[in-house]
């Protein structure tokens, strides 16, 4: 009798103990609901969706009436990219004219004063596009007053995979019986807008304090902008510290000079109609010119230790040092981007560029099977602090149905024996990294002849 009601007390005790712990969850969970995030002031809900992606920002408006039109004040980076766009199983053509509608949506419903950044990528795949809904997005970021705009209308970064597999599989399927790849007229593909001139800038610029005051960063590619707007972004941006132009077809006439306090990357490349260029800026860093070969373009950059190079103007750089030894010798960093379509080279040149300061050297070049690769040595020679050496290899493959235009297969650099360089060892090179191999013996000629001079510098 006692032990049955010693087990009823303790069966209620422990009755009442789950009871109380269910009511310290309740409560707990209530605590912890009234500190939640639909609490949270409008401003911080706002600023956590300004770090996220613009889709995932706008999904939110689903959550709630509160939610529904808060993603349109959001302050961050605006980021839109028709490569990542998904349309269903519709056409190119048909994505694109959505991914416009969508982009054209998300402009016109946001509220908020101000973005930091505005990123478009939008492939060019016809000759010309409505020039006038590309004028809107640049009007949009003049008046948020961004610190950073990128627009890139190029067809290679978007569609140039895509072009080649489907070439490979066409081939490969006997769908197509020939096929002649000239990469002399991939201007072709040239998507020719226009960067709205001085006075359609000016006739929107009624409703800010200035015209892109705050920028920051720059990037245009395939985008045809004229000198005259170029130089108003450079006088009118103080704190601008990046400028990247790309393919630009009205780019001819280019000056960089000072005052530009902040600046320290510049990048001009493949502006096919450049005639002149000069760069006088006392904190630039680093700069990338691809393109032909000008007269002395780098007058004043005291500071510059990194540099990428292509085109002619590369080829001058190798083959023509003497026209570049008022700045090859400070540079820390070098790109050699060592491609076809220069003129071909056949002889080793009598000097070598004047590397003292290299640390670092990257190349990429074209080649052919089976082709020497001893020439580069004169590079790594002419750098005795060398530490870290790259290379990528990009190899020129021919079939009976897949042709590459002649003019495209010239070498840019001789082919010479490995007695060339014989006689000098290296000290300091810590780093060897190539990619891009075939498992050709020039391959691994090149490499044993680097491993050995490395060897005899220790």
């Amino acid at each position: 009798m006692e032990m049955n009601k010693y087990k009823a007390d303790l069966d209620a005790q422990r009755k009442r103990k789950r009871k109380q712990e269910d009511i310290d969850a309740l409560c707990a969970k209530k605590r912890t609901a009234a500190i939640g995030i639909e609490n949270l002031p409008d401003d911080i809900l706002i600023a956590i969706l300004s770090r996220m992606s613009v889709k995932d920002a706008v999904r939110t408006s689903i959550l709630s009436t509160r939610w529904r039109y808060l993603w349109m004040f959001i302050f961050g980076t605006l980021e839109f990219d028709d490569r990542e766009f998904n349309g269903g199983d519709n056409s190119i053509l048909v994505k694109r004219k959505k991914f416009k509608a969508r982009l054209r949506h998300v402009l016109k419903l946001h509220q908020g004063g101000s973005v930091d950044s505005l990123i478009i990528q939008f492939t060019n795949l016809r000759s010309r596009v409505r020039s006038s809904d590309i004028d809107s997005w640049i009007y949009f970021a003049m008046h948020k007053d961004v610190k950073r705009f990128e627009l890139n209308l190029s067809f290679r970064d978007g569609f140039k995979c895509d072009l080649y597999d489907w070439i490979c599989l066409s081939v490969n399927q006997k769908r197509i019986k020939r096929f002649e790849l000239n990469l002399l007229e991939q201007e072709g593909f040239h998507c020719c807008y226009k960067f709205p001139n001085m006075e359609k800038l000016l006739s929107h610029s009624h409703e800010v304090k200035s015209v892109f005051g705050s920028l920051r960063s720059l990037r245009l590619v395939d985008v045809d902008i004229e000198d005259e707007v170029v130089q108003y972004f450079l006088a009118s941006c103080p704190y601008i510290e990046h400028l990247c132009i790309r393919a630009s077809q009205s780019t001819k006439n280019l000056k960089v000079v000072d005052p530009l306090l902040n600046l320290n990357q510049l990048e001009i490349s493949d502006c096919v109609n450049l005639e002149s260029l000069e760069i006088s800026v006392k904190n630039l860093v680093s700069c990338t010119y691809q393109g032909r070969e000008i007269s002395s373009p780098f007058k004043k950059t005291p500071n510059l230790t990194e540099l990428t190079l292509g085109g002619e103007f590369c080829q001058s750089f190798i083959f023509e040092p003497n026209k570049h030894s008022s700045y090859s010798v400070q540079l820390v960093k070098l790109v050699l981007n060592v491609k076809t379509r220069t003129p071909e080279r056949t002889t080793v040149p009598p000097d070598l560029p004047q590397l003292y300061s290299l640390k670092r050297l990257e190349l990429n070049i074209v080649s052919v099977a089976f082709r020497s690769l001893f020439f580069f040595m004169s590079l790594i020679k002419a750098s005795p602090n060398l530490q870290e050496f790259k290379m990528k290899i990009a190899y020129l493959t021919y079939n009976r149905r897949f042709i590459i235009h002649p003019e495209v297969a010239r070498m840019p650099f001789p082919d010479v024996t490995r007695s060339t360089y014989e006689g000098f060892c290296h000290k300091n090179l810590k780093v060897v990294e190539m990619s891009g191999l075939m498992g050709y013996t020039t391959e691994a000629e090149f490499i044993i002849e680097l491993l050995s001079k490395q060897r005899k510098g220790q």
